[in-house]
């Protein structure tokens, strides 16, 4: 019973990581077109590293470690579920897994992540701006 509320926190932090992934895109798309440009250094770093990360994922169609560490914990669960989780986490689980062709996911995720280097170049946050500026 362990591995199997683990893989379900797995698949809620991994429902989060996405999240903040799209948040992050949404503000820096907000920011720079509609208001003065967010200066919340430590959320477009973290943003930039990994939607980059995301991205290298993608490019080399290897698994996020969120899903390989969610796959074992429920392996070791119950190898042949056929309705992993709650009605919740099962919901939440079509919505990290979609059953669609990785085109489709990843063109959007190149864009997003060429958005987000291009913005971070164009526009660093304040602080960023700073050091160089020092340097």
């Amino acid at each position: 019973m362990l591995y199997k509320i683990l893989a379900d926190i797995i698949v809620v932090l991994h429902f989060g990581w996405v999240l903040f992934m799209l948040l992050g895109f949404v503000l820096s798309l907000w920011g720079f077109f509609w208001k003065n440009f967010f200066n919340w250094w430590l959320f477009r770093i973290l943003h930039l590293f990994g939607i980059v990360y995301v991205v290298l994922l993608a490019v080399l169609r290897q698994y996020c470690p969120l899903t390989i560490l969610e796959n074992t914990l429920r392996a070791r669960y119950n190898p042949i579920l056929t309705y992993p989780g709650s009605f919740i986490v099962h919901y939440i689980n079509r919505l990290v897994y979609p059953d669609v062709n990785p085109l489709i996911l990843l063109i959007p995720t190149i864009f997003i992540a060429v958005f987000t280097v291009v913005i971070f170049i164009i526009k660093p946050p304040a602080r960023i701006r700073g050091i160089f500026r020092r340097g």
